[in-house]
């Protein structure tokens, strides 16, 4: 019996093969021993005997290795659902925690030109009026943004400049600070949740 169909032996059919033996068995030890011819074909059973055991050990091998394989496969299968189940539950998280990301970043500039607006002095009372609606809107500018976890990077003079948060738009002399450290804000960075939305501008000591 060759490889190919121990392959396709099922457990019922190696039931039946054993059974098979088992009764093959039992018609040998009936025989009678006394006669020549019985002893002369005794061995050759024992071989045709031998040969099936040995045939049904190699089909039961395979099934076990067919097994193990097959269990393999499983768990491997059901790791990588629960990898794919975990990464796709992050994904969803991040878009939902950094979903304003993109509109924020385009609005940073017009938060920019109301500050600045509001920056300026000696205004008439028609500006003024101008003024106090551009305070409403850029309060309401900061509630929204705080609501989607935008916050302002805190960045002071003097501090030593990192590049994870801030973005070196001049190299400059001064005496007032460390070289290495920021001389001027020029434009603010924000942050969304852990990540940067944009860096602080500033300027560097030389």
């Amino acid at each position: 019996m060759n490889n190919e169909q121990n392959g396709k032996s099922s457990p019922n059919q190696l039931k039946e093969k054993i059974e098979k033996l088992r009764k093959e068995l039992a018609n040998t030890q009936a025989i009678p021993s006394e006669t020549a011819s019985s002893e002369a074909e005794t061995p050759t059973a024992e071989a045709n005997n031998l040969a099936i055991i040995e045939d049904l050990e190699q089909e039961i091998d395979l099934l076990l290795k067919d097994n193990m394989r097959l269990r393999e496969e499983k768990l491997l299968a059901l790791a990588d659902g629960e990898n794919l189940k975990k990464r796709i539950h992050t994904e969803v998280d991040d878009i939902k925690r950094y979903r304003a990301a993109g509109m924020a970043e385009k609005l940073l500039p017009t938060l920019d030109n109301f500050e600045r607006a509001l920056q300026v002095t000696n205004v008439t009372p028609e500006v003024k009026n101008f003024l106090t609606g551009f305070e409403m809107i850029n309060r309401m500018f900061k509630t929204v943004f705080e609501e989607e976890g935008i916050t302002v990077i805190d960045t002071k003079v003097g501090e030593h400049f990192n590049s994870n948060l801030h973005a070196a738009i001049e190299i400059v002399e001064s005496t007032d600070v460390d070289s290495g450290c920021i001389v001027q804000i020029m434009q603010k960075g924000y942050m969304i949740h852990d990540r940067v939305l944009r860096h602080a501008s500033v300027q560097v000591a030389k």
